[in-house]
């Protein structure tokens, strides 16, 4: 998976939770990790295999169920080809939990030779010994996404060009696995129906007591979009080492199949981070992303809490931060399609809500 950070396109934002750098070719066994050689083997032993009658194709749902044990600290779900109890094939997808580290290793190995190793995720790790868990995988032209429990893990893109004639899907290091292959039409399956995003009289109004709590990485609904003169607004608290967010209004509550963004507001702080200012990036997903708009016009500060509404005015979406104008994104679809909002990365909503822009403050940068 390709960070923001390196380009706006990669569809997938991410956040670093931990890295280890580690030389691209190097078994992932040798490194020097607190997990016995002992430890390693017998969860290398310990696997389920599924063999694939079918080739895997755009839709195919791969669900992975077990629980973690202390003994076994390292497992993995792989997709791969040629001999799978050898464990000499080819690895085309290698999902490799390691408990001890808190974090999960995505890889590709090909004649017996691993890749660089991605570690990046959209949340914190989410697995723990004794807990059952549940995995999806779904399989999209260029890459696979992964969920836990329902929620977006990460995504993987594709490295081996034949990904859709593997032979098998094995887990390895789990006693109670089991595996399920089938076709979806939307993912993730195990996903909670979307909320509702609130409506409040004013900018300024408390919230109700009904109102929902709202978690990090969400997808929100907004069943009547937002009518223009209208504003979304997010205020939630800054991650102290500030990295990267992403805001995107989007026609459709969901993860996949991809939905069109219509708006996507990205702030990057990690890129010449030395600056007073962070960099806002603005894009439309429509199929492909379109030109981007930037600028280094937001001036946060890590570890606080922030405001940012999301105006749409007569033909543009205009986008504030702790009431400065950051940026504004000219219609490149009928505003009329937003259905939702997603939030991913480093900003932790603690509010969200539409109100009129009337009478919305504004401050000069």
């Amino acid at each position: 998976m390709v960070c923001f950070g390196d380009r706006c396109g990669c569809g997938a934002f991410c956040r670093r939770l931990f890295c280890r750098s580690r030389q691209p070719g190097t078994d992932e066994n040798e490194e020097n990790l607190p997990v016995s050689l002992a430890q390693l083997a017998e969860a290398q032993e310990v696997k389920f295999t599924h063999t694939l009658t079918e080739p895997l194709s755009i839709g195919s749902h791969i669900i992975c169920t077990g629980t973690p044990s202390n003994d076994l600290p390292w497992f993995a779900v792989n997709i791969g080809f040629g001999d799978a109890d050898s464990g000499r094939g080819d690895i085309a997808v290698h999902f490799n939990v390691r408990q001890p580290q808190c974090y999960v290793v995505r890889n590709t190995r090909r004649h017996n030779k691993w890749g660089q190793e991605e570690t990046t995720a959209f949340r914190l790790f989410p697995f723990k010994a004794d807990r059952p868990f549940t995995i999806e995988i779904v399989v999209d032209e260029k890459e696979t996404l992964w969920a836990v429990d329902g929620v977006q893990y990460c995504s993987y893109t594709h490295r081996i060009p034949n990904l859709f004639t593997a032979e098998w899907v094995q887990v390895t290091g789990i006693r109670d696995a089991s595996l399920k292959v089938q076709k979806t039409e939307i993912f993730p399956i195990l996903a909670p129906n979307p909320v509702e995003v609130p409506y409040r009289g004013s900018l300024d109004l408390p919230p109700e007591d009904t109102e929902p709590v709202w978690q990090a990485n969400c997808i929100a609904s907004l069943s009547n979009g937002i009518p223009e003169g209208q504003q979304l607004v997010i205020y939630g608290r800054l991650r102290p080492l500030l990295h990267s967010f992403a805001i995107d209004l989007m026609d459709s509550a969901r993860e996949w199949p991809r939905p069109n963004v219509l708006a996507h507001v990205n702030v990057r702080a990690y890129v010449e981070s030395q600056r007073e200012r962070q960099l806002v990036v603005l894009n439309a997903w429509l199929g492909d992303w379109g030109p981007e708009r930037r600028q280094r016009t937001a001036k946060l500060v890590p570890g606080t809490k922030t405001q940012l509404r999301i105006i749409r005015g007569s033909g543009e979406w205009a986008i504030y931060a702790d009431d400065i104008l950051i940026g504004e994104l000219e219609y490149r679809a009928a505003a009329n399609g937003v259905r939702a909002v997603r939030i991913r990365g480093d900003i932790y909503p603690e509010q969200m809500y539409l109100c009129p822009a009337s009478s919305s403050p504004v401050r000069d940068s």
